[in-house]
C-alpha cells in the first residue's frame, strides 16, 4: 500500500523542494468513495484507506460554518441536491441579524483531529478545510439580496462579514493547534468563469483581512495555507499572496490558463488541480492520462504543482478514469521529470 509522505507535499505546497509529484483533492464525494471501496457508511479508518488507495498523503477534515447550503440559509432542491436559496435568505435586515442564532466555535466537535492522529499511518497528516467567509455571508442573505445590499445596505453586509469572519477565525485557531493538522485550506468560491462575483474592493475590505490573520498564524506554525476558488481570479491573486497563501486550487481550465499562472507566479505559488472534470467524467482513460502528462511536463517540471481534478472528484466519475490520473502521477511524477 502507498506510504504517505506529507513532508514532500508540504515542501511542494510551500514552494521549497520537490521529490515526487503529489496528488491532492479538497473534496471527494462520499458516493465516489463508497463506489471505489465497494462499501457504504465509511468510517474514519475507511477514509484513511481510501486516501492511501488514492496515493494521498492526508485525509480531509472540515469544521466551522461549512456546507452552508445544508446548514444555513433557506434551501432549494436542484437535481436532488440541497442548495442555498439564491433569491432570499434568513437575514434581510438588522433585526434578523440580531435574532439569528450564530454558531458557537467552542461548541464544535474537534475530536476527529485526535482520533485520526491515533490511527493514521506514519507520514500522513490532516488537511483541515474551513474559511467560507464570503460563501456563508451571501448564503445567509441569499445571493440576490446580498448583491443588492452591497449598494443599498452595505452596513448590514459588513456586519455579516465581520460575524462570519470572527466565527470562522475562532474555529481556525482551534484547528491549527492539533499536531495532526499539516495544512489548512480556505475553501471560499468568489468567482465565475468570467471574473469575480463581487467587487474586489469589497473583498479587500471585508474578506482578505481575515485570511491575512489566518496566514500570519500559518506562517508562524510553518504549515501550508491553501486557497480554493473556482473561476477567474486573476484580479486578486496578488491579494492572496499578501494574505500568505502558499497554494491555489483548482485553476479551472475554462477560466484560467495554468501555464499563464505558472509563468507569472512559479516559485511564489504552488498550483493545484486543473485536470478537467468533464474529461474525468466523460472522457477516456487515455485522455485523462494525456492531460496529466501535459501538466507534469509543462507545469510540474518548471514550477510547483500537485495534481488533481479541476474541482472535485464526483460520484459520476468512472473509477477507471480517476485511477488513470493516480497511476499516471505515480508512474511519471518522479523528479527530475524524464522525457516521455
Amino acid at each position: 500500500m502507498y506510504k504517505p509522505d506529507f513532508n514532500n507535499l508540504k515542501n511542494i505546497l510551500m514552494c521549497r523542494d520537490k521529490r515526487y509529484l503529489p496528488l491532492i483533492e479538497l473534496h471527494i464525494d462520499e458516493g465516489f468513495k463508497e463506489k471505489y471501496l465497494l462499501k457504504k457508511s465509511l468510517s474514519l479508518k475507511d477514509e484513511i484507506i481510501f486516501s492511501l488507495e488514492h496515493c494521498q498523503d492526508f485525509i480531509l477534515a472540515a469544521k466551522g460554518i461549512l456546507k452552508p447550503a445544508k446548514t444555513i440559509g433557506k434551501r432549494t432542491e436542484k437535481n436532488g441536491m440541497s442548495w442555498a436559496d439564491e433569491e432570499d435568505g434568513l437575514i434581510r435586515n438588522q433585526a434578523d441579524f440580531e435574532n439569528y442564532c450564530w454558531m458557537d466555535p467552542n461548541s464544535e466537535d474537534y475530536s476527529i483531529f485526535k482520533k485520526a492522529e491515533k490511527i493514521m499511518p506514519e507520514g500522513m497528516k490532516i488537511i483541515a478545510t474551513g474559511g467560507k467567509i464570503f460563501t456563508a455571508s451571501w448564503m445567509l442573505m441569499g445571493f440576490n439580496n446580498f448583491c443588492i445590499s452591497t449598494i443599498e445596505n452595505y452596513g448590514l453586509v459588513k456586519k455579516i462579514f465581520a460575524e462570519v469572519g470572527r466565527i470562522q477565525f475562532e474555529v481556525f485557531k482551534q484547528i491549527v493547534e492539533f499536531d495532526s493538522v499539516g495544512a489548512f485550506a480556505a475553501v471560499d468560491d468568489i468567482a465565475y468563469t468570467e471574473g469575480l462575483m463581487i467587487s474586489a474592493d469589497i473583498l479587500r475590505e471585508n474578506l482578505f483581512p481575515w485570511y491575512k490573520k489566518m496566514g500570519e498564524i500559518c506562517r508562524k506554525k510553518d504549515i501550508p495555507f491553501i486557497y480554493h476558488s473556482d473561476g477567474r481570479i486573476w484580479e486578486i491573486i496578488d491579494d492572496l499572496l499578501d494574505c500568505g497563501f502558499n497554494a491555489i486550487h483548482p485553476i479551472e481550465p475554462k477560466a484560467m490558463s495554468i501555464k499563464e499562472v505558472n509563468d507569472k507566479y512559479k516559485d511564489m505559488l504552488c498550483l493545484l488541480g486543473n485536470i478537467e472534470m468533464d474529461t474525468l467524467i466523460r472522457g477516456s482513460s487515455q485522455e485523462v492520462k494525456n492531460l496529466v502528462l501535459s501538466n507534469i511536463k509543462n507545469i510540474a517540471s518548471d514550477g510547483f504543482y500537485a495534481c488533481g481534478s479541476s474541482n472535485t472528484i464526483t460520484t459520476p466519475m468512472p473509477v477507471e478514469n480517476v485511477k488513470a490520473m493516480v497511476e499516471t502521477v505515480s508512474s511519471y511524477g518522479k523528479f527530475p521529470i524524464k522525457t516521455y
